[in-house]
């Protein structure tokens, strides 16, 4: 019983982007093109983040958090960068992200409970999965819950520097 409880405790408290397996089915997808992320199992919320380029030139993204770097990402027009995670169970998961394009920059955070509460969460439900899209155009970044309408809905929240 004791080994149970650490099992549960040990997963309650785990926020990272580590792959965990799915023992449930989730029927709802957000699109074809999207719908490629591993499922986990979380006792608290199962997060996915997409980032999309909509440049016609290529772009560099780099997504990290304090426990994982999930490395450069080359992304040409139409194609996206995506990962998966639990978030932790108190509230603190944060993830950031560099972006490079010819000689402009950005650098900003891509996942915090405040921005998933804001901008993507869709519904009430405590195991449903969340998902957060970004956007990448020429004027900016763009932030939406729901991909299949594009700008139409989404925030801007930052701009190249």
């Amino acid at each position: 019983m004791k080994i149970l409880f650490f099992l549960l405790y040990c997963l309650a408290i785990t926020g990272d982007a580590s792959p965990i397996p799915s023992l449930l089915a989730d029927a709802s997808s957000a699109s074809s093109q999207m719908s490629d992320s591993k499922k986990k199992v979380c006792l608290w919320i199962y997060w996915s983040v997409y980032i999309t380029n909509m440049i016609p030139d290529p772009i560099v993204v780099h997504p990290q958090s304090a426990d994982d770097d999930l490395g450069n990402h080359r992304l040409t027009f139409g194609n996206h960068t995506d990962w998966n995670f639990c978030l932790h169970v108190f509230l603190k998961t944060r993830f950031y992200a560099h972006f490079y394009w010819k000689s402009k920059t950005a650098f900003f955070d891509v996942y915090t409970y405040h921005l998933g509460e804001s901008y993507c969460k869709d519904g009430k439900e405590f195991f449903k999965q969340q998902r957060c899209y970004w956007i990448i155009t020429q004027d900016g970044f763009y932030l939406t819950k729901n991909p299949n309408k594009f700008l139409i809905g989404a925030t801007k929240l930052h701009n190249w520097s």
